[in-house]
């Protein structure tokens, strides 16, 4: 039969948009090029389920409310009560209760049309701000957040300190799996390795990257700035670790976490795993990357070369979601809506939220252009679910 609906890509955005569009009754494929559902939510096998992705949930964001309505939220565990050493200004030490004190004196608003670190530097001194910017490529992933927009940054800065941050048990697949199986119950189709060579006909979302979206679709405009950032994945063993859960260096831009103290079945009995994320300049190597991280560590955590047991990394464009520049919001991003049967739902799209919530409200609204068009999808009648039974 043919589908209502055909939406190219599995992956968070992708299962979110087939199960609500499936509750509507609608015929749903999903298309998903790779061996399972996930996209860039996939978790590594064991015995290091290090996370491709995404590697924790804010649950403050309309997302975590719509998993919790339809019983999907997975088992989640909070950060481990172990400190965080911070690098502010060439030095080490816990985080500073002092730059907390001028975060949280900020301006509740800050203009879409100022640079964030001219913001900044009308409300702190240079070297305050230049900790504040480093802090806010946490929930960027920008090798320079001063560049941004300063309405951009302040929000993600205010979302990303309000402590509604949880990680999934067993890592992202543990979600995906909960998705996948509710597709799937409710009738809708996930055909996986499957990869579309051109564009379906009738309604269609691609729930996929927007370089994707843009070579299905030959249209040149499906284009906006995402950050570049160096990922490295390393399985140590745990005897005489630091006694830190996250290492954060304000001044390079990076964030090493031990997600297996939060979350012990990530890792062997007896090890830990760390993922590091260093923000990359436009035309920086892995390799001088690589070196910035491994002073990080160096410093961090002495010994931590003679314990590891394996390692991944690699260097991810356009895999972190937008970034608005000064003058630019939400709105100004490439629109969900490409015509009448067609919609992109990205985490680059025109729609609002934080990383991945930005796929998902793209999808949403998506969903919302294809049940209103004049070809809409037509509602399945109770006789054709009962055949299809």
């Amino acid at each position: 039969m043919k589908p209502d609906l055909t939406i190219i890509g599995a992956g968070l955005t992708g299962l979110t948009a087939a199960i609500e569009a499936a509750e509507r009754g609608w015929q749903v494929t999903v298309a998903e090029a790779h061996s399972r559902p996930g996209g860039r939510a996939r978790s590594l096998a064991a015995p290091y389920r290090a996370n491709a992705g995404p590697h924790a949930i804010y649950v403050d964001g309309p997302w975590w409310a719509w998993l919790e309505c339809r019983g999907l939220t997975p088992p989640i565990v909070e950060a481990p009560r172990y400190p965080s050493l911070v690098r502010a200004g060439g030095q080490f030490g816990p985080w500073p209760a002092e730059l907390s004190e001028a975060i949280a004196a900020l301006p509740a608003e800050a203009p879409t049309d100022e640079s964030f670190r001219a913001w900044l530097l009308r409300h702190v001194d240079a070297k305050t701000a230049e900790a504040i910017v480093g802090v806010v490529f946490i929930v960027t992933f920008d090798h320079d957040p001063g560049r941004l927009s300063a309405a951009f940054a302040h929000q993600r800065l205010r979302r990303g300190l309000a402590g509604g941050v949880r990680y999934v048990t067993g890592g992202w697949s543990t979600l995906v799996d909960l998705l996948a199986e509710r597709t799937a119950s409710l009738g809708a189709q996930i055909l996986t390795q499957t990869r579309m060579p051109a564009l379906p006909a009738g309604p269609t979302i691609l729930a996929t990257s927007l370089a994707t979206a843009r070579q299905l679709t030959g249209d040149s405009s499906l284009t906006w700035p995402s950050a570049r950032v160096a990922t490295f994945d390393l399985g140590l063993r745990a005897d005489g670790g630091p006694d830190w859960f996250r290492a954060i260096d304000l001044d390079e831009r990076i964030y090493a976490a031990r997600y297996s103290l939060a979350d012990p079945t990530l890792a062997p009995p007896g090890h830990d795993l760390v993922q590091i994320a260093a923000a990359c300049a436009p035309h920086e190597r892995k390799a001088d990357a690589e070196s910035r991280v491994h002073r990080l560590l160096d410093q961090s955590w002495p010994d931590w070369r003679a314990g590891v047991q394996w390692h991944t990394s690699a260097i991810r464009t356009h895999c972190t979601g937008a970034i608005d520049l000064p003058g630019t919001t939400w709105h100004d991003r490439p629109a969900v809506t490409r015509g009448t049967a067609l919609t992109v739902a990205t985490d680059q799209s025109a729609a609002p939220g934080l990383f991945a919530e930005v796929g998902i409200a793209a999808a949403q609204l998506a969903l919302q252009q294809l049940g209103e068009s004049p070809g809409q999808p037509r509602a399945t009648t109770e006789s054709e679910r009962s055949a299809r039974l």
